[in-house]
Parts: structure tokens; C-alpha cells; sequence
């Protein structure tokens, strides 16, 4: 204990000394902690051109045309869950109501985006425990009594989309009891039996793991169901973003890391296949920039937002019916613009509160993103970088070799 005491007291003196040379930061790459320069940047992301599909979007409204236009934001995929659940499409025993499922492949086919279909929430006919905690209408949180009916589901929605769903995701943030109240032992049954139903339909859909939250109780919920063969099952690993700051995500993403590599499966791609922020995020497009960013150089290879118009508590709204596009969904396609076609170079955090990230755009000039986590700071611009875009989009000339840095990220370009 002294000697970390110690430690952090040097660290404490080299950061005094740092915050002397920030502005001169573009001639130095300051290192953080003994760490190398690229530490911020998972080798997988190293010159690698980011596609559109890093850019996915939950949708609620989707193939409901008269409540909401379909959104003004590219996006390549779209997730269902609060749009569609298991409970809505099959009411009874064998009888099956297809009219909104339809209409929301129809929505997607006509605007070119794949799905992510959550194969969640048990109808109260099938329910193991009929009054379960819900988490839409009583039961839906409870695995069924009976995994024939689980089967017949699963088998029913695969038949149904005929090769218009690619991703199924089993379940919903199952550490959460009101999403999921059985044991780990049967979602392990029910992401096997899912995954033999729609592999043996088609070799080339993907089945993704119960994604769960970056939280104590998600990790000991995913070591659980590793350690039980859950992921032998999955061709994805499914995460929940949700966190306090964006860059909280990165040690998130390690933990998850270490759960994958100790049951040999670090091949596996993985998602984030939910993550916004509540409708009291003071700094909402700045989050969600840097949500992107850091998600992707931490090997991150696709982020569904959630939700376009704000879901549950208003939860990562970009849109509003009255207001059109809000200041997230302005840095939505923003950020976007930034990295879509573009190789990161380096990725590198010069303090413990400043990012700088180095890329190569594609239209062929280099170009530096910059923000810092608190407070505000003046960084002297390296003279090759003569413009400067904002998350709205704006751009402007450098001004006096300098710019001001701040938790909303900025872009400078040659």
C-alpha cells in the first residue's frame, strides 16, 4: 500500500508538470501512466477502415409509419426489442399474429438495414411462473415451463422471416429479474436450442448471446453462463454500454474480454447492442461522440443506439416530433461523417481528462478529434490542421493557432 501511495504521488507531480505542456501536446505525445502511446487503441482497430455498420439504431417505432417518420440518419442496422416481443407475436398456444412483425422486416427491406430480432419475453400461457415480475405484461419474464414452446417460437420466427433476419439475439439483460427471472442453467438450454433451430435453417444467420449490463451483477451473470457453455452457442458477444461517463466503457469492455478469453472464445466479434443516456444527460451529443469513438478503438465492432426517439425515460432521444433532429442526433451524424471510411492512427489519452485521436479520413486528409472529459482547456494546433468542425457540423478556420477543447469532441482538419 505505500508503494502505490507512493506511485500515485509521482504520478501526481508528473501531472502538475503536464498540464504545463498540453498546448504543446501536437509536438509531444504524452504517454499516461507508462502506458505506450497507442494504449487507448486496440490492435484489431490499428488502420483499419471503419464501415457503416459500427452505426445501428433501436427503433421502437419502426413499421409504424403514421407515429413516426422513418429516421433522417443512416444507420446499417436496426435492433427490436421495445418494437416486438415474443409475448405480442404468439398469444396463444399455436395461433400466431404476424401483422407487425411483417410490417417491420417490410420497413427494413425497403430502407436497406438489417435486424437484430430479441427473441424475448414469454407469453403468459407458456410462462414457468404465470404472475413472474414483468417486464412487459405479467410472465414475460419467466422462461417457459415447457421448451417445446420455445422451439416452436423460435422455429415459427425463423420460418416466418425466411432469411430476412440475419442476427437473433437471445434474451434481454438477463441479470435483471424483472427481464429475466429463471436460473442460468435454463437460458444456457434456451441459447442452444435456439441456436440449433436457426443454424440448422441456415448456416449463415448469426445467433447472438443474452447481452447483459457492464455491472457487477452482469459480469458474474455472464461468468455463470460461460462457465456453464453458454457461449459455445453464439457466434456474438452481446454487451449493454450503459455508463456513467462514456470513457467508463473501456474497462467494461476489458472485463468482458477477460470473461471470453478464459472460455477460449476472444475470436468472437463484439457488439454493444444497447447504450444511450437518460433524458438528464447534461451533455448529450458530447456522450454519444465519444460513445462511438471509444467503442470502436476498443474493439467494439457495431453500437445500436438506443432509441431514436427516446425510450423508456426518454433514454438517448435524438428526435423529437415538435423539434425535428436534437442536438444528439446532430452529433449522431456528425461523428459519422468523422469516422465512417476512415482509419485510426493512433488513439492516445495525453492526461487522464484529454483524448486525442489521429486519423486518416477518407477523403484522404489526416485529421485529429480532441476533447477533453472535464472543464475546458486552450491545445495549440499543430499548423498543418488550418479547420476546425464541431459536433453540429459547423466549421470554421483555426483561429490563432489554437482551439479550445471541451467534453463535446471537435474535429481538426488539414
Amino acid at each position: 500500500m505505500a508503494g502505490k501511495a507512493r506511485d500515485w504521488g509521482h504520478r501526481a507531480l508528473i501531472a502538475l508538470i503536464l498540464s504545463a505542456v498540453v498546448p504543446l501536446a501536437h509536438k509531444w505525445p504524452l504517454q499516461w501512466g507508462g502506458a505506450s502511446a497507442n494504449d487507448a487503441l486496440n490492435a484489431s482497430r490499428e488502420n483499419v477502415v471503419i464501415p457503416l455498420t459500427l452505426f445501428g439504431m433501436t427503433v421502437n417505432a419502426i413499421g409504424q409509419s403514421q407515429s413516426q417518420p422513418w429516421p433522417e440518419l443512416k444507420f446499417d442496422g436496426v435492433r427490436l426489442w421495445g418494437a416486438i416481443y415474443w409475448a405480442q407475436v404468439n398469444p396463444a398456444p399455436g395461433i400466431f399474429n404476424w401483422a407487425r412483425f411483417d410490417a417491420i422486416l417490410a420497413a427494413a427491406e425497403r430502407e436497406h438495414v438489417d435486424i437484430v430480432l430479441n427473441l424475448a419475453y414469454t407469453p403468459r400461457w407458456a410462462a414457468s411462473v404465470k404472475d413472474a415480475p414483468p417486464a412487459f405484461t405479467p410472465g414475460a419474464s419467466s422462461p417457459p415451463g415447457d421448451l417445446t414452446s420455445w422451439d416452436d417460437w423460435v422455429r415459427a420466427a425463423v420460418a416466418r422471416a425466411a432469411g430476412r433476419i440475419k442476427y437473433w439475439e437471445i434474451w434481454n439483460e438477463p441479470e435483471d429479474p424483472k427481464y429475466y427471472s429463471g436460473d442460468i442453467a435454463t437460458m444456457v438450454q434456451m441459447q442452444k436450442r435456439a441456436y440449433q433451430i436457426i443454424k440448422a435453417s441456415d448456416p449463415g444467420l448469426m445467433v447472438l448471446t443474452p447481452p447483459s449490463n457492464g455491472t457487477p451483477d452482469g459480469y458474474r451473470w455472464q461468468q455463470a453462463f460461460m462457465a456453464q457453455g453458454g457461449g459455445q452457442y453464439a457466434d456474438i458477444f452481446a454487451f449493454h454500454g450503459y455508463t456513467s461517463e462514456p470513457e467508463a466503457v473501456i474497462g467494461i469492455i476489458a472485463r468482458f474480454r477477460q470473461i471470453l478469453a478464459a472460455h477460449d472464445l476472444s475470436a468472437r466479434p463484439i457488439w454493444d447492442t444497447e447504450a444511450g443516456w437518460s433524458s438528464y444527460e447534461a451533455n448529450p451529443d458530447g456522450c454519444l461522440a465519444r460513445a462511438y469513438i471509444l467503442k470502436w478503438i476498443n474493439g467494439v465492432d457495431r453500437f445500436y443506439w438506443y432509441e431514436f426517439a427516446g425510450g423508456g425515460s426518454d433514454f438517448g432521444k435524438l428526435w423529437d416530433p415538435a423539434r425535428g433532429l436534437l442536438p444528439g442526433g446532430v452529433a449522431y451524424r456528425t461523428v459519422q461523417s468523422w469516422l465512417v471510411g476512415a482509419r485510426i492512427v493512433t488513439a492516445i489519452r495525453t492526461s487522464p481528462s484529454t483524448w486525442r485521436v489521429a486519423l486518416h479520413m477518407q477523403d484522404g486528409r489526416d485529421g485529429l478529434i480532441l476533447w477533453t472529459t472535464k472543464g475546458r482547456s486552450v491545445y495549440r494546433v499543430d499548423p498543418r490542421f488550418s479547420r476546425c468542425q464541431g459536433l453540429d457540423g459547423g466549421e470554421g478556420p483555426v483561429a490563432n493557432g489554437e482551439v479550445e477543447i471541451s467534453p463535446k469532441p471537435i474535429l481538426l482538419l488539414e
